[in-house]
Parts: C-alpha cells; structure tokens; sequence
C-alpha cells in the first residue's frame, strides 16, 4: 500500500524555488551536557523543510477506522499531554567508521540526540477513531515529499508502525520539543516519536494516519532503512529498536591533556530498556567499570565517568555498554550494504603532555 499522496488543504505552502535540505550532526560536546538545547540537536532531512502554518494544520486518521478523525493542532494541545525524554538515533549514524564505505551520508558520531518531547499517546487518537479488527499497521506520513532513487512521480516520506508499537503510551505525537513549539527544521508543528526505535520511524511533519489492514509498501519502508549484509539477496530486513550504544564525550577525540588525574565522562542508551553497565579500557589495559552517575529517563540518556591517571604520551580510551537484555556493544560493526547499525565500541585517541 503506498500512501496517501494528497496535502492537506491550505497548510502545506509552495516551497522556495531552490529550498535546501540540511543534514546536521550534534557535537560529542552538547552531547555530553545534562540539558541539551534544541538548536544543538541532530537534523537527517530527506527533502525541504514544508513550510507549514500551523493555524492551518490538518491531520487526518483513516484507513480501517470506524470513525475517521480531523484535528487541528489546538485540538491536540487541549489533550492530556505525555512528557518524557527521548534519544533519537539516525540509523546511519557512525556509517562513516564502514570498511569499505557504504553508500549514504557519511555520519560520524553525531546522528544522535536528546530532547524532552511532550505530545499526545497516539493510541488516544486511536481509539478515538476506532480500530477495525483487522487493522495491522498504522501509517504515519508527512508533509516532505520528493523522488525516491529508481521510482517515478513523487513520494511522501512515510513509515509504519506495527499495531503494538502504535498502541504504546510512549508513542506520541509530539506538539513540544523542550518546553516550547517543534520547530519546523526538528518537524514542527507536529511530530511523532517513537522512543526505544531508530529515529527513522519517527516521522516529522505528520499530515496524516493511514490505519491499515495490509503491510506498507512505500518505499522508505520496503526499499530503503532495511538490513542487509553482503549475502541477503533481497532488500533486508526492518530496523526496529535501538542496539545499545555509549560515547565518549570528554576528552573529545584528538584532544591534549595536561598529565595527572583525569575523568573520561560519556553517554550511554538502549532501546531495549535500562543501561546497566558501561566499562572504559585505556588502551591495552583491563576493562573498567565507569560510575552511572546520572540517568534521564527510561528512554534517554545514561551518564557515566571514569577517574584516570592520564601519564604522557598518546592514549586510546575505549568505551562499550551492557543493557538490560544482556546485549553488549561489540569490538567492531557488522558490516552491511547501506551502513546502518553500527554501534561497535566508541574510542577516542588523546594525546597527554610531558611533564615540563
């Protein structure tokens, strides 16, 4: 089933004759803070931002509904909101460390952000259209459109949900981002999130909801954001949760240090659930455990530190994470044609000075 295609009436604008996309990384810096602002967090653009007047905004839920739904985003904000911290993580983040290189935007590490979403539990919605029985999917698209590589016409970006991903209380349609209005390059005026799942699935610029008794065959969804390594024949297979994954934050890589007592601080997440654990190894040293020092929410970031005696010369500092489902961050990425799911050990190199 490929999406509905038509805009909604009036709220969508022409773009400018030659509108940019930008595709911006957070620094390891701002990743590192408590509180990040959302100017610093990550941008993955597929086409132009639409320009969208937020008086106008429609979203319609259709499909396999007894009761289909129009609301306008003062309706959603007058709804009991649902507020919790959330990372967002590109699937191609760190697609830059794949040998040989893969095809896509050469991210390092920096696809990958915090920020505190507050919004409405899509099941609300949901149930306020009525489910059908038969109901499989939710298809969640928005106001972006353009060519898709090897396709004719154009095609909305677009992605479903499973029913029991869709029905979950964390899953929201965002109308804050921070404590204030999503603003239009992070999706505004309406978003959803989708915590605990690569950032691919929440869809920015919601125009519409397509309840579906069948699998969705648009192309961001069947062709593209899919898994395969070098043996698959076919396009792969869906990405869903997060791995768990951590990143030194400071000292930032290639940084120079004075000798003496130093503290190697960094994040960690899962989408399985709680980080558990995360060890630091300096070099070719044993594997330490680092101090959790301070967690965000169930679905954002784990902070942690590690004291080290920094001596001169040139160091590696390694960092790897445990959830709770037991998974560890492995050695190296799994290597696969579109780069995606690299979440190997995290390693910044250091240079310490010689004592005067």
């Amino acid at each position: 089933m490929e999406p509905h295609t038509e805009s909604t009436a009036g709220a969508v604008r022409p773009q400018s004759p030659a509108p940019e996309i930008h595709n911006v990384p957070a620094t390891l810096q701002s990743l590192g803070e408590r509180h990040l602002q959302s100017a610093s967090h990550f941008r993955r653009e597929h086409f132009p931002v639409p320009e969208i007047d937020p008086a106008e905004w429609r979203l319609t839920i259709a499909g396999v509904v007894r009761t289909p739904v129009i609301v306008t985003l003062a309706e959603l904000r007058s709804l009991p909101l649902r507020t919790q911290p959330v990372v967002l993580e590109c699937a191609g983040h760190r697609r830059s460390e794949l040998r040989p290189p893969t095809p896509g935007l050469q991210w390092g590490a920096g696809a990958v952000s915090e920020a505190v979403w507050a919004g409405v539990p899509l099941r609300d919605l949901l149930e306020r259209a009525g489910i059908d029985g038969h109901a499989r999917e939710v298809v969640l698209q928005g106001a972006d459109r353009g060519p898709f590589a090897g396709l004719q016409g154009t095609h909305s970006y677009a992605r479903s949900l499973p029913l029991r991903k869709a029905l979950d209380p964390d899953t929201i349609l965002a109308v804050e981002m921070n404590g204030g209005p999503i603003a239009p390059e992070h999706g505004g005026p309406v978003r959803a999130v989708v915590p605990g799942w690569y950032a691919t699935d929440s869809v920015k610029w919601l125009e519409r909801i397509q309840v579906s008794a069948d699998e969705f065959d648009g192309p961001f969804q069947a062709l593209d954001y899919r898994f395969a390594t070098i043996d698959d024949a076919g396009p792969g297979v869906r990405m869903e949760r997060m791995p768990v994954h951590s990143l030194v934050t400071d000292p930032a890589d290639a940084a120079v240090l004075d000798p003496g007592t130093a503290c190697v601080r960094g994040i960690a997440w899962s989408g399985a659930g709680a980080v558990t654990r995360v060890d630091v190894r300096i070099d070719d040293e044993p594997w330490r455990a680092a101090a959790i020092v301070a967690r965000s929410g169930r679905h954002g970031r784990t902070f942690w530190e590690l004291g080290w005696d920094a001596r001169p010369g040139t160091h590696t500092i390694a960092v790897r994470a445990r959830d709770a489902t037991g998974a560890v961050q492995p050695e190296e990425p799994t290597w696969n044609r579109r780069g995606y799911v690299v979440n190997a050990v995290h390693r910044a190199t250091v240079t310490v000075r010689e004592v005067a």
